[in-house]
């Protein structure tokens, strides 16, 4: 509203001379006194003068009623008000959407005569190249906003052309073009459409007299917050007016979608691995789609077809499952693409019809420690489906155990190794709860070397004998805390006290956790594990996480939060070159209630998942740390990079420049610039968005060498977005309600929106002030001279 009042130009000052005539039965009282004093005096001056001439007789009269009527003037408070006044102009809110689903096609691209430009384009043009802006500007003010799953700000502002004269007449003057980048204010990313709340949100912030109306330009695909009714209901009982301008085609889709797909990304040369696609499909029951697996080798130019399925599809927007199988002889990066179609169909959108993933064959066995203080019950599941894994060798440490005791594994051990060749053969330390007490402080600092130079990995699993006396411990057990990516607390939940955890919590996955590849346990059509779950019962209590810790999970229990937040149930971070993982619970052995193979699947990735650093050892100088491979367009995706000199020591440079390369093979301008983690000298982090679907490359020189390592991550329309391929029209109709407002359609919009917007601007006082006049001294002089006059006549004519 301030900004609006800055914009009340011209001003116009206006002087009234004004009394306080008689209103109440008081002042009407004082009149009739007046008037009885009026007759009385002409009544007494002619008594007076009767015998006198008439001459004399008006004198007197007159200079006693000039002094009533003095009198009657000052009862009447004469004052001049003078009132400065400014014009609020009219104003005009167009509320944009900018949500991913504004990124399909804005017509049926089916339709040969439509344009091939999304629907954001659409409304670009209908801002930027129509004659929209300029006919409401001739009104009113114009202010832009967007929303996705929430209202931003005020992206754009449009002075008025309109201005009153001084007589209250209008006139246009020409008014400056504001610069406006209309592809950065209209950039779509937004994971979900809360049209009804951003709406809402917006009438309660610009409510005023002079709002001709809102203008929604939007798909109407709403799919989160509150339904449109609450905003329409809000705008009726302030009388603002809605017009609704639809995006989008309304063709009936007909469409066929790979809506995930479940791939490894690192597997062991000789392992059977699985690639699953989910595909939905509408308008196309009853049809067979044709699902094709490419493989590409490093050595290859061109993918080829290697495998192919045929499936019947299944009523609409029931999701179906095609799985494939491969066992490369090979090992090296492969390229692995799933492209679907049905025969002789037009499809709504055919970009949604491949997807391409890399996975990684190496040829060498996975070697894990595994290192128990006791035999708790994940210890001896993980072990036993470990050791039976046809790609990973376990050697097993159980401290509880004695001499002479069998367990599955290929070397049981009676302590931990001395030398430095025997430890640096294996990939990943698996430790359940152990007794670090037990290891000498050269075997401390060989597991650190261990994980920070020889890319090690780690994974922790906290539990209830041991835990606590690591965190209560002092510097004889300083380099094992250092390892651990929270920080543990020393009095807390016991979780041995079963009569305190009667209660199991769901696991709270955060962001991070939902992208993680490694707990993506559900495949194919099987439910999300982690919805059915119904959690676990403890979590070691943790007061805080170390800085560059990612929590993936945590303990829900609202009971057990302290000073650092919420317990961390599964935390991970980067330590050198090695990967840590925490797990603050010993109670996933309970998915198996589920189904057995999740319990697998958690163990077997997570061990994948510390091996990172060992899997890709040929990448020692430098390595891509990423957090998952598939977001959704609009999503940040956190970078960490690794890099070191010839020397294998951090870089002298305090940033790093990467090169990322869009999925249309464009590089981005300007290039990412990753800045060097100020805990870990050898790292440096930063971030990217993806604003489009598809394949991003990322690629960074190493310093002083040939070598280029790259990545990739793979961005996908959110799921809510891509739901909707047409245009909700019963939504923007019913938006629009009783407001007054119209649906429009967007050819419609640039000649019909201004015509249903009057102008409402009006002027206002900003300024007032009241002088008064009745005590002004040539009024009480001139009271004094008639009475002086009136003593002085009457002296004279021997009356007084």
């Amino acid at each position: 509203m301030l900004n609006l009042l800055a914009q009340a130009d011209p001003r116009t000052t206006s002087t009234t001379l004004e009394f306080d005539w008689p209103y109440t039965a008081g002042d009407w009282f004082l009149v009739a006194l007046l008037l009885v004093a009026s007759l009385f005096t002409i009544w007494m001056c002619y008594r007076d003068t009767r015998r006198m001439s008439r001459g004399w007789t008006i004198w007197l009269t007159s200079l006693r009623l000039l002094v009533l009527a003095a009198l009657f003037v000052i009862a009447l408070n004469p004052h001049l008000r003078s009132q400065s006044e400014a014009y609020r102009p009219s104003h005009v809110a167009l509320l944009v959407d900018t949500s991913t689903s504004m990124q399909q096609p804005e017509m049926d691209p089916r339709d040969a005569a439509a344009a091939n430009r999304s629907r954001t384009d659409a409304v670009r043009d209908l801002l930027e190249k129509s004659p929209l802006l300029d006919e409401l500007r001739k009104q009113h003010v114009v202010d832009v906003y967007t929303f996705d799953s929430d209202l931003s700000g005020v992206r754009a502002r449009f002075p008025t052309m309109f201005q009153p004269d001084l007589e209250g007449s209008a006139s246009s003057v020409d008014a400056v073009d504001p610069e406006i980048d209309w592809q950065q204010v209209l950039e779509s990313g937004g994971q979900a459409t809360s049209l009804g709340d951003a709406l809402d949100k917006l009438l309660a912030e610009i409510q005023s007299p002079t709002l001709s109306g809102v203008v929604v330009i939007s798909d109407g695909a709403v799919n989160a917050g509150r339904e449109v009714r609450v905003a329409r209901e809000r705008a009726e009982a302030n009388g603002t007016r809605l017009i609704a301008v639809g995006v989008g085609s309304t063709t009936p889709p007909v469409n066929l979608t790979i809506a995930k797909v479940i791939i490894p990304t690192d597997v062991q040369k000789g392992d059977v691995f699985e690639l699953a696609a989910i595909l939905q499909a509408e308008g196309l029951s009853g049809k067979l789609a044709e699902v094709e697996l490419l493989q590409k080798h490093p050595d290859e130019q061109e993918p080829t077809v290697v495998d192919r399925r045929e499936v019947s599809i299944p009523e609409d927007a029931e999701p179906f499952e095609v799985q494939f199988e491969r066992n490369p002889a090979e090992p090296g990066e492969y390229e692995y693409t799933l492209r679907a179609r049905v025969a002789d169909v037009a499809e709504t959108r055919l970009e949604d019809n491949i997807v391409t993933r890399q996975v990684n064959i190496f040829d060498r066995p996975l070697r894990v420690l595994i290192v128990a203080g006791g035999p708790m019950r994940d210890y001896r599941f993980a072990r036993t489906l470990l050791y039976r894994h046809p790609s990973m060798e376990v050697d097993l440490w159980l401290q509880s155990g004695e001499v002479g005791i069998s367990q599955d594994a290929n070397r049981v051990l009676y302590k931990f190794p001395d030398a430095r060749d025997e430890f640096f053969q294996y990939d990943v330390l698996l430790a359940f709860d152990p007794d670090w007490s037990q290891l000498t402080q050269e075997q401390q600092d060989l597991l650190d070397e261990w994980v920070s130079d020889a890319g090690g990995g780690m994974v922790l699993v906290a539990g209830d004998v041991f835990t606590p006396q690591l965190a209560a411990a002092g510097q004889e057990l300083a380099t094992i805390s250092k390892l651990y990516p929270v920080l543990l607390d020393e009095v807390g939940l016991r979780l041995g006290a079963r009569d305190e955890a009667t209660t199991a919590y769901p696991v709270g996955l955060t962001q991070e956790g939902e992208a993680a590849e490694f707990l993506k346990l559900s495949e194919g059509n099987e439910e999300d594990v982690w919805e059915t779950f119904r959690g676990v019962y403890r979590c070691y209590p943790t007061r805080g996480v170390k800085a560059g810790t990612t929590i993936y999970a945590e303990f829900t229990d609202p009971l057990a939060r302290g000073a650092g937040g919420q317990p961390v149930l599964i935390g991970a971070q980067r330590y050198g070159q090695g990967q840590i993982l925490y797990i603050g619970s010993p109670e996933f052995w309970r998915l198996r209630a589920i189904k057995e193979e999740f319990l697998d699947r958690l163990w077997t990735k997570m061990v994948r998942k510390a091996a990172e650093g060992r899997s890709k050892r040929g990448l020692q100088r430098g390595l891509f740390i990423l957090e998952g491979r598939d977001y959704d367009v609009g999503q940040t995706v956190p970078l960490r990079v690794r890099v070191v000199n010839s020397q294998f020591q951090p870089l002298d440079a305090d940033e790093i420049e990467i090169e990322v390369y869009d999925p249309n093979g464009r590089p981005q301008v300007p290039a990412p610039r990753l800045l060097r983690d100020r805990h870990r000298p050898s790292e440096y982090t930063g971030d990217l968005r993806v604003a489009l679907p598809g394949r991003y490359r990322l690629e960074l020189q190493i310093p002083d060498s040939a070598e280029t390592i790259s990545e990739e991550v793979n961005a996908q329309l959110s799921r809510l977005e891509a739901a909707s391929l047409v245009q909700n029209v019963r939504v923007l109709e019913s938006l629009v309600g009783n407001t007054g407002g119209r649906y429009l359609t967007l050819a419609a919009a640039a000649t019909e929106v201004p015509a249903l917007l009057v102008n409402q601007g009006e002027s206002t006082v900003i300024d007032e002030q009241i002088q008064e006049q009745w005590d002004r001294w040539w009024l009480l002089l001139t009271l004094a001279t008639l009475l002086s006059l009136e003593w002085l006549s009457r002296k004279l004519l021997r009356l007084a």
